[in-house]
């Protein structure tokens, strides 16, 4: 999907189909921008079955669910979604310093 089509299935509030790795299993998930705070708190605590009930498609869930990824294959398969969604999931960068000198007791 190219960007543009991303962003216009984003924008309509459409899924994006994303293979989960080499599983052969295809899913359709919603675009990283429409997942709500909610699902990102699911997702930030480890409970992935209940972020995936609210992003992955109803009719796809059983299937990803049945795969019982591994974290690495769950790790590749975000990427692939972002990547699909038109999302840049890239690293993130370090704490940055201080950009005023504290001074030292």
């Amino acid at each position: 999907m190219t960007p543009a089509e991303a962003q216009e299935a984003e924008a309509v509030g459409e899924y994006v189909t994303v293979p989960v790795g080499d599983t052969g299993v295809a899913v359709r998930i919603l675009p990283q921008g429409q997942w709500r705070m909610s699902h990102m708190r699911l997702l930030n605590t480890g409970d992935l079955d209940g972020w995936a009930e609210c992003v992955i498609h109803e009719d796809d869930l059983d299937a990803f669910l049945d795969l019982d990824l591994t974290v690495d294959e769950f790790q590749d398969f975000s990427l692939a979604a972002a990547k699909a969604s038109g999302d840049d999931m890239g690293k993130s960068r370090g704490r940055s310093r201080s950009s005023r000198r504290m001074r030292r007791r």
